[in-house]
């Protein structure tokens, strides 16, 4: 029995190799507006159609594929959804059969369990790094979002329009953040395209970033009815600065905690315990 588990585990490591070379070995797919577009119009159901049963939902290997693509563009990485679909079996392939290998000396039902765990592990871990990595994305343009609202305000207080403004400030700010705005200000000038508020709304709602969703609100705001900005950028700087020191307290005080638990558990206790070991035994003598 121990040498046919060795001879499936073999196979599925072989394989979950092939897998991962093949996956990166592959040709990087460049995501452009035509094919969003063609994906989009794909994704909306046609007038009149039936809805998706629940198999047909499960079965949808396209809308996963489009959520996956979504996901993979929130977190940053360049690479194309499939090599991280490859990279994930295979890494849960590799994790089944450490599993089955640690359970070789159990029986079959024991060894079945680990390698299913293994596997569980394996796609839990590459979806925990994915979230990861969109959370930490997600603070690194809200970190980079305040001072360049600062540098827009001080654009316009020199006068000029907006657009103008922030077209300045995204050339001479060097960061992600500066260069997803400039793109988006120079795709918004093509003739027949979406105004940057609505271009800015969508990019906030795909990064879930509301402070976005607010500048592209005043922007908005002062194109159609000709308030002015300075004072709502401003402000919507002013709110995120005192929300970044918030924070920034708050982690403070929660790497206090993860401090002083640690050195309460694995000093104070064991000096006690010192300190009061001659009084616990004399006790212990006395009472004897």
């Amino acid at each position: 029995m121990s040498e046919l588990m060795a001879t499936i585990g073999a196979i599925v490591a072989g394989a979950s190799c092939g897998v991962a070379m093949y996956a990166i070995a592959g040709g990087r797919e460049g995501i452009d507006a035509a094919s969003w577009l063609a994906r989009r119009r794909q994704a909306q159901p046609a007038p009149g159609a039936d809805p998706q049963g629940p198999w047909s939902k499960a079965l949808d290997v396209a809308g996963a594929r489009n959520r996956l693509v979504s996901v993979v563009d929130r977190a940053g990485w360049k690479e194309s959804p499939e090599r991280v679909a490859a990279f994930a079996l295979a890494l849960s392939g590799c994790t089944a059969v450490l599993g089955v290998a640690s359970a070789s000396v159990m029986p079959v039902s024991s060894a079945a369990v680990f390698g299913v765990l293994g596997f569980v592990s394996g796609l839990g871990s590459c979806a925990l790094a994915l979230r990861s990595a969109v959370a930490g994305r997600r603070r690194r343009l809200a970190a980079e979002l305040v001072p360049l609202l600062e540098l827009f305000t001080l654009e316009l207080s020199g006068g000029g329009s907006a657009f103008s403004a922030l077209g300045s400030v995204t050339t001479k700010v060097q960061g992600e953040l500066a260069f997803d705005l400039r793109r988006l200000l120079i795709a918004s000038q093509v003739a027949g395209s979406l105004p940057f508020e609505s271009r800015l709304m969508q990019y906030s709602e795909h990064l879930d970033l509301p402070a976005l969703a607010s500048l592209a609100t005043i922007l908005g705001a002062s194109r159609e009815y000709g308030t002015g900005v300075v004072h709502g950028v401003r402000a919507l700087a002013t709110d995120l600065r005192h929300a970044q020191r918030r924070e920034l307290i708050a982690h403070s005080r929660r790497a206090l905690n993860h401090v002083l638990i640690p050195a309460a558990v694995g000093v104070l206790l064991p000096f006690l315990a010192v300190v009061m070991f001659p009084a616990v035994t004399a006790l212990q003598r006395n009472l004897y």
